[in-house]
């Protein structure tokens, strides 16, 4: 979704936007856009460590910011690092839910959390961008990965 050059209208306090986005996620109005990395969460210490190494490295990757976020079972959650974002200058903020297919937590409990944090930052523009198993790439990257186990 973050690409150099491209061009994304949006909304925020009723006024139309347009914002160009550079590699660095800064936007042409002088805000940036920060990308708030939902997982799950997990009772387990080492799975919310290994999500906030994944976006560590996205942010290096994309050279924007990224704040780790969980649904349940860890902090920060949702609401806080769209509080975070906020708080640090986004004035785009990209809710990216690291699930595979729209369960019930990509249809329902996502956004009505998104919503419900959104509704206390009117002038952010925040969206909930769709889950990376949707991504044609995705059947790639599981390709890869068996044909290495297939082919040695």
């Amino acid at each position: 979704m973050i690409r150099g050059g491209s061009i994304r209208v949006c909304c925020t306090d009723g006024a139309d936007t347009v914002a160009l986005m550079t590699d660095q996620g800064a936007s042409i109005d002088g805000g940036t856009d920060t990308i708030v990395f939902v997982a799950h969460g997990s009772r387990a210490e080492a799975a919310n460590s290994a999500h906030e190494a994944v976006a560590r490295q996205l942010g290096d990757r994309l050279g924007a910011p990224v704040v780790a976020a969980f649904l349940e079972l860890a902090e920060p959650s949702i609401a806080a690092g769209i509080e975070q974002a906020v708080a640090t200058g986004a004035s785009r903020v990209l809710v990216l839910p690291y699930f595979l297919y729209p369960g019930r937590h990509l249809t329902r409990d996502i956004p009505e959390l998104v919503a419900a944090a959104a509704a206390s930052h009117p002038s952010v523009a925040i969206e909930v961008l769709d889950a990376f198993g949707a991504d044609p790439d995705v059947v790639g990257l599981l390709a890869t990965q068996a044909e290495r186990a297939l082919h040695p």
